[in-house]
């Protein structure tokens, strides 16, 4: 490769679209080209850096070396160069038909959804909303655009996304207001005797709470095991059970009456409630619009 040699631009998304993908058809699909297209533009690539740059492989095209070590560079001078543009295009919200994708877990929906649909009824009333569940692959959802931001306690994407804290949130106990057993106060030996359900809930921090209990040597004695917050309620009301989930959705929860909120009698460290957003959306008017619209409902 001549040093004086000029990379075009396309040539740079398209390596950085294969290479996260490791497919010259998903690199097509994310950039809206042909595949020929693709291939054409990975056989300059593969010319002007003198490397194969990827190999066929059973999952798919494997990473070279060299693709390896340029990856980082060509990712992050993209990401640069695409944020410059981001700056200068006009976003309307008045006027945005765009539709965005926004990952958040069902007990995120309850609490941000409707109050944020409120929101953009008044100042974005033509932009479209879609929610969906946080995936095994959502920091490479991020990444490509095909999810705008993740709203959450999702630890595992601090090492991935730019970040904002919305809020500092606790964990309380959620359960009947006619429990069997427990009244007004839950001592450590009702609530470790006690018959709990938990919300299988993998991609978030919440897995961790019985981790704590465990290191000050609570076990918790769980009956039932069901996948979505969002069935607490119903399952709750007039039985023994009790839940534990963070105390602004259990006090949504509470407001439909039957239920009661006690305070765990154990210490379990607080956690916070973050927004999530890649690089590369860093300077996009429409990502810092909606960035700005999580936060002033965090301050509500």
């Amino acid at each position: 490769m001549s040093p004086s040699s000029a990379l075009d631009l396309n040539l740079i998304r398209v390596f950085v679209a294969i290479y996260e993908t490791g497919s010259a058809s998903l690199a097509a699909h994310r950039l809206e080209l042909t595949q020929p297209s693709v291939s054409h533009a990975l056989t300059r690539l593969r010319t002007h850096y003198n490397d194969h740059l990827f190999a066929r492989h059973a999952a798919g095209l494997r990473p070279t070396k060299l693709s390896d070590q340029l990856f980082p560079r060509l990712r992050d001078a993209l990401a640069a160069i695409e944020s410059t543009v981001n700056e200068s295009r006009f976003f309307d919200p008045k006027t945005s038909e765009r539709q965005v994708r926004i990952a958040m877990s069902d007990i995120g929906a309850l609490y941000f959804v409707p109050p944020l649909l409120h929101r953009l009824r008044k100042l974005a009333p033509l932009l479209k909303v879609e929610i969906t569940q946080p995936s095994a692959t959502l920091a490479d959802e991020l990444s490509t655009g095909a999810v705008d931001l993740a709203v959450g306690n999702l630890p595992e994407l601090l090492t991935h996304t730019r970040v904002e804290t919305l809020f500092t949130e606790r964990y309380t106990c959620l359960l009947s207001s006619s429990h069997p057993t427990i009244n007004n106060k839950l001592s450590v030996k009702a609530f470790s005797s006690a018959r709990h359900i938990l919300v299988t809930s993998p991609w978030s921090g919440h897995i961790l709470i019985d981790s704590i209990l465990s290191s000050q040597g609570i076990s918790r004695n769980i009956v039932a095991r069901v996948p979505h917050f969002s069935s607490l309620p119903n399952i709750l009301v007039g039985s023994d059970l009790l839940a534990i989930l963070p105390s602004r959705v259990a006090s949504i929860f509470s407001l439909q009456g039957g239920l009661k909120l006690l305070d765990i009698p154990v210490a379990i460290p607080h956690f916070e409630v973050r927004l999530h957003w890649h690089t590369r959306h860093q300077s996009s008017p429409i990502h810092q619009w909606l960035r700005e619209q999580f936060l002033a409902l965090s301050e509500l």
